[in-house]
């Protein structure tokens, strides 16, 4: 019986190393998955960063400006801006509510 004992020991020992091994290589291979996706979408981050800070400064949105439109881009107030909707052949125009009202 104690012979039994032990070799049922032993198998049940090695099954349960494979159990723990088998997920903990599981786990690994998740954790890499996601570091590479995070380096993925950093990469992406870092260049539209940069593409948001390069184009959308005043300086040169103003020299975009002068460069491309030469005065055709007016000031509008924006309380002046209204939603125009179509509803069969009736116009019906109201006021834009933005989100901070």
């Amino acid at each position: 019986m104690k012979k039994y004992s032990i070799i049922f020991l032993i198998f049940f020992l090695i099954f349960f190393t494979a159990f723990i091994k088998n997920s903990t290589k599981r786990i690994d291979d998740e954790i890499f998955t996601n570091k590479e996706k995070i380096r993925d979408l950093k990469k992406d981050f870092e260049s539209i960063k940069l593409e948001y800070d390069y184009l959308s400064s005043a300086d040169r949105l103003l020299k975009f400006q002068s460069l491309y439109f030469n005065d055709e881009l007016l000031k509008k107030d924006i309380e002046n801006i209204k939603l125009i909707n179509k509803i069969s052949n009736d116009f019906e125009i109201k006021k834009f509510n933005f989100i901070n009202d």
